[in-house]
């Protein structure tokens, strides 16, 4: 069935075709045959149960049947270990999911959820995610999609940021063949949201991207990094808005996307977007997309490395400053390598 997902919320010309993404998907059959794996959660408050509602998510799909998790940071608790939420795709599950984060009052806690494939059998996933925070409370939360490479992925993140909160998002977009992800926040007086990601794609993988982050409240913050790289006849497409709402005065919008191309077949499109309704306020975005320098590798390549060797050197160097963001070194040293063996 053809879908027209991932819809930019104000338009450019066609001409750029980054307005919405125009795609095939078979989405008629939802048979999660798993549970998720909860590591590190005593002090956490988490329901688990299945619905039949339908539900819409800012991709632009509307599904039913999902699995939904609440979990509650209570207030005042700050949990130092990082909570680990894993999924395992086998015989072509498909999984809707639905997350919701609720951080109370004073409360901190980091997760790394991982979606992973265990055999070579395609397997759809579809995430709804939310997030909650309320008055000085903390979070780190990591998305890891080690999906195999016949499978889909889509990922939709909402959340709220209020007073004197901060949540950063690690979207780590490592397997799957198409990948589309949508990110809405909103943030409010004094809050602080942090977007990382890193995109690898191969072959013919398709990932589509489409973040809208507003900033609502006055010293409000929204920081974006994104790093990238394609190889093969891989295509994908990166929009990035930043709205500064009226009345957010003194706030910052930051983004950035970088993207490094493998390979003459592959395809990037980028289209950062800065909104303003408001003066007294800091926004700047910008993105790059092209092959590595020449002189650069050249230099490396002095140094006793092979031109691919060199290419990996360069990139999981910009990776790295994402990945060091995940708070489990053993998970870091886990990507860190699955990465470095795709690379090669």
């Amino acid at each position: 069935m053809k879908y027209i997902l991932n819809r930019l919320p104000e338009k450019t010309t066609n001409n750029f075709k980054v307005n919405d993404l125009v795609i095939d998907l078979d989405l008629s059959q939802i048979t999660n045959k798993n549970d998720f794996n909860i590591v590190g959660s005593d002090k956490l408050i988490i329901e688990k149960k299945f619905s039949n509602k339908k539900i819409n998510s800012r991709i632009g799909l509307q599904l039913s049947d999902y699995f939904e998790v609440n979990i509650t940071i209570p207030k005042n608790v700050k949990i130092d270990n990082s909570v680990l939420i894993e999924y395992d795709f086998l015989d072509s599950d498909f999984l809707v999911d639905r997350i919701n984060f609720i951080y109370e009052e004073e409360s901190s806690c980091n997760f790394i959820v991982t979606y992973k494939s265990c055999d070579k059998s395609m397997c759809t996933h579809h995430l709804f995610e939310s997030v909650k925070s309320c008055e000085n409370s903390t979070g780190n939360i990591t998305f890891i999609n080690l999906m195999n490479d016949k499978s889909i992925n889509l990922m939709a993140i909402e959340n709220d940021v209020f007073s004197n909160s901060s949540i950063t998002h690690n979207i780590l977009d490592i397997g799957g063949n198409v990948r589309i992800y949508n990110v809405y926040s909103n943030v409010f007086e004094n809050g602080k949201n942090y977007l990382n990601n890193i995109y690898l794609g191969n072959n013919d993988n398709l990932i589509d991207m489409n973040y809208y982050l507003n900033n609502n409240g006055i010293n409000s913050s929204n920081i974006m990094r994104v790093e990238g790289v394609l190889d093969g006849s891989a295509k994908k497409v990166f929009r990035g808005t930043i709205d500064f709402i009226e009345g957010c005065t003194n706030s910052i919008g930051d983004e950035n996307e970088n993207c490094i191309l493998l390979s003459n077949k592959c395809i990037s499109r980028s289209l950062p977007q800065m909104l303003c309704h408001e003066e007294s306020v800091v926004g700047s975005h910008g993105v790059s997309s092209g092959r590595i320098d020449e002189d650069k590798l050249f230099y490396i390549m002095t140094h006793g490395y092979s031109k691919r060797a060199a290419e990996k050197l360069i990139v999981m160097a910009k990776f790295n400053e994402i990945i060091k963001n995940i708070s489990d070194s053993k998970v870091i040293d886990e990507v860190q390598n699955i990465i470095e063996e795709k690379l090669s």
